[in-house]
């Protein structure tokens, strides 16, 4: 969200997050930093991943993956009960994600050999619908986004906890932070929270 707001004309960005800079990325550091996308098939994967040697190219079979095979899949792993809006959101916003993180944020990509293909007759067939990963996986990820938000003059203030949001006439133009036990005020002309996670709680 930082990098989108640079991206699109904010000159100040301020990114806050309570846990210590080592930290960063939360539980994604531990992932293989995959990723689901529609496509087309290979030729679509290609321009975007950095380890398919030219020879290579040949001895791969990726198959396309549909927006109706996307939206399956979510809607199988959720049980339907899935908010289909948000899930539609997902799936058609997906690959222009993809190339973003790509071209933009300059996370790398690579083909999932290890995880998602196996050899037949000399060829590797990719299976699952999900092609996609990140060199180092998570590790991978989260510095790619580091490095961009650096580049893009982007501050961050670690162990710094957003403890209330202020407003006026009920429009949010800031919030209250926390750092080492005391409070400071950040007015904003926008503010987006980001929270949860698997293990997050409810409240």
């Amino acid at each position: 969200a930082a990098l989108s707001a640079v991206e699109h004309g904010c000159e100040r960005v301020l990114l806050i997050d309570k846990c210590p800079a080592e930290w960063a990325g939360g539980n994604g550091y531990f992932t293989a930093g995959a990723h689901r996308t529609v496509h087309n098939g290979l030729p679509d994967l290609l321009p975007i991943v950095q380890n398919v040697p030219p020879e290579l190219v040949a001895k791969i079979d990726v198959e396309p993956y549909s927006k109706e095979q996307f939206l399956g899949d979510i809607l199988r792993m959720g049980g339907e009960r899935n908010d289909k809006t948000l899930a539609n959101m997902v799936v058609d916003s997906s690959w222009d994600t993809v190339q973003w993180l790509a071209n933009y944020v300059h996370v790398p990509f690579t083909l999932s050999f290890n995880r998602q293909a196996y050899e037949v007759g000399g060829r590797q067939k990719f299976w699952g619908g999900m092609a996609l990963r990140t060199r180092d996986g998570g590790k991978g990820l989260i510095k790619a986004h580091q490095d961009a938000l650096q580049k893009a003059g982007v501050e961050i203030r670690f162990e710094t906890k957003a403890v209330e949001l202020i407003t006026e006439q009920e429009k949010v133009v800031g919030v209250v932070v926390e750092r080492e036990g005391r409070r400071e005020k950040i007015m904003a002309r926008s503010t987006v929270l980001a929270a949860g996670g698997y293990e997050a709680s409810r409240e």
